[in-house]
């Protein structure tokens, strides 16, 4: 088996595979074998067939196609890998010779990483941002604390925004009553936005047991399409009103919700880490900004083929967390009355962006023999344990592999790289 390189330019190049006749032999043997439940002929029951025999029934080319598709699959990647360069699109493959006598061979044309002129990397100056906790920051924190612990309670009065409604209602399009129109006992708190339209206005200022028509109209581009645009009746009874009652803010409040005694320790406590949260975002930014200016200063001639195979990627990893959410790509892009083509135009910034950031991380850390270390390796592993809520000593016994921790280093690559840039920068 070899393969040599042939280069298109600075950013392309065909690889030529040559295969040898016996192991093509085996490839073919291998569909067969993957393929011979299927095959019936004379005398031979279903899945008996001999190779010999299916060569007589189906004619000797029978298994040609499948072989020739699992020789690319069992080599491309690999011999493509040895020769060092990076591939950056899916091939296009052309075969150059086949048959059961003589090697089989298949070119692969693809973009490739091209050559990189680094720009200024180490002593990049960049100015600090100072880190600022007022306040009004500490109260919004304590506020939000208070509306985890806050009861309702059942009010005697007309309703206003912010209160929850106990409410049954009917919904009612073109006087038919639809699917997903109805409901007995359902808590909608007025301002929440949850219904469509000014449903909620229309329920401020009323009392329990008051039944109010609520006149909306349903979106143009609302997912149910049978009603979309539809005006739209809801027959609206109020079983209750009722509201919020915050706790009161003071030292028992705090040795509730917290470590702390008192309400003065536990705001300096809530200081402390929100200005550690935004040093460590700005640190993260920072980083960001320091790869956009190396980004910015470095050459780098991307094939068209390579920007093109990142929308690809892009598009797959989005629909597929789409449709975890219960929806794929092609309905989101209905909802948002975009076209397939438009958003692929919309993501190419973005696809050449990334590929130009890793581009020059993997530079940059082969030029400085860069990997992520031990310790890396660590806080990794315990910031995932604490994410899944598992004993963090436990959770890293798992990682014991040598090879799993390789591949963790390998993920963990890109943050030393940004780590390097940070350390060797002249923040001001």
């Amino acid at each position: 088996m070899s393969c040599k390189v042939e280069k298109i330019g600075i950013n392309k190049a065909k690889f030529i595979i040559e295969i040898g006749t016996d192991d093509f032999l085996k490839a073919e043997d291998k569909v067969y074998q993957k393929e011979k439940g299927k095959l019936s002929a004379p005398g031979f029951r279903k899945g008996k067939v001999t190779k010999e025999m299916a060569y007589k029934v189906y004619g000797r080319n029978v298994f040609l196609e499948d072989a020739i598709n699992v020789c690319i699959n069992d080599t491309y990647y690999k011999e493509v890998k040895e020769t060092g360069e990076r591939i950056l699109s899916e091939p296009k493959i052309n075969i150059v010779q086949f048959g059961f006598d003589k090697p089989f061979i298949y070119e692969a044309e693809t973009a490739i990483a091209p050559p990189i002129k680094l720009g200024k990397y180490k002593g990049l100056s960049i100015d600090k941002v100072d880190i600022v906790v007022s306040e009004e920051d500490v109260e919004k924190r304590i506020d939000s604390e208070r509306e985890k612990n806050a009861r309702l309670v059942t009010v005697d009065r007309k309703s206003k925004m912010g209160d929850i409604l106990n409410i049954a209602f009917d919904g009612y399009v073109d006087g038919k009553a639809f699917p997903g129109g109805k409901s007995d006992n359902y808590d909608l708190t007025l301002g929440s936005h949850t219904f469509i339209d000014n449903f909620e206005d229309q329920l401020v200022d009323k009392g329990r047991d008051e039944e109010v028509d609520v006149h909306v109209t349903f979106p143009e581009k609302y997912n149910e399409k049978t009603l979309a645009g539809k005006a739209a009746l809801f027959k609206v009874k109020i079983h209750e009103v009722k509201e919020k009652e915050l706790p009161k803010l003071d030292d028992e409040f705090a040795s509730e919700v917290s470590e702390f005694d008192t309400l003065d320790a536990y705001k300096d406590s809530i200081r402390k880490e929100l200005k550690e949260l935004r040093e460590k975002q700005m640190k993260e930014d920072t980083k960001g900004k320091l790869l956009d200016m190396v980004v910015k200063d470095s050459t780098i001639d991307l094939a068209d083929e390579a920007v093109d195979a990142q929308v690809e990627e892009m598009l797959r990893n989005y629909d597929d967390r789409l449709r975890y959410q219960g929806i794929d790509l092609k309905r989101y892009l209905e909802m948002i009355n975009k076209s397939e083509d438009d958003y692929r135009k919309e993501l190419r910034p973005r696809a050449l962006e990334s590929i130009k950031n890793s581009l020059v991380m993997d530079e940059i850390a082969k030029l400085e023999h860069i990997e992520a270390n031990d310790e890396m390796v660590d806080e990794e592993l315990t910031a995932m344990a604490k994410s899944y809520g598992m004993d963090v000593e436990k959770f890293k016994k798992s990682y014991a592999n040598e090879e799993d921790r390789k591949r963790l280093k390998d993920d963990l690559l890109y943050p030393a790289v940004l780590n390097f840039l940070y350390d060797n920068a002249n923040i001001k």
